[in-house]
């Protein structure tokens, strides 16, 4: 469904969000160790991030990653737009160009069941949502 990429971003972001603030900045290299991630292909996906003004990032010996407060309010939704576009939620399963709603192809409509749901599930669900479960024991977000 998602890329890897997306994944790590979503991942972090949430981990960050839940571990740093701007007096606490959190160094990539802490996060990539924390959780359990390739450093140099975080520190990209953490450059979009920060480009995409999602998350903070501030460079020299006091820097590193924090999400401000409002931050947490952003839409998971925001976070693959960001990293793998939101091309999933439309693209036809079976890569053909002309599918469509009035022209589908054999999987169009199982596949907008599945394709709307996550839609709804990522529009709904915010950065503080994923950090508020955390905080309750309810999920996890590095492994043991």
């Amino acid at each position: 469904m998602l890329s890897k990429s997306c994944e790590y971003a979503m991942r972090s972001i949430v981990f960050v969000a839940k571990n740093a603030t701007i007096d606490q900045k959190m160094g990539i290299k802490a996060i990539a160790e924390e959780l359990d991630l390739p450093t140099p292909y975080l520190g990209k996906i953490l450059q979009k991030l920060t480009g995409g003004k999602i998350l903070e990032g501030v460079k020299g010996p006091r820097g590193g990653f924090y999400l401000k407060d409002e931050s947490k309010d952003i839409k998971l939704i925001r976070i693959i737009e960001e990293i793998d576009g939101l091309e999933f939620f439309s693209k036809c399963g079976m890569g053909m160009h002309e599918c469509s709603e009035t022209r589908p192809c054999p999987l169009h409509n199982d596949l907008k069941v599945f394709r709307d749901g996550l839609w709804k599930l990522y529009n709904a669900r915010s950065i503080r949502d994923l950090v508020d479960s955390i905080e309750s024991g309810t999920s996890f977000i590095k492994n043991a």
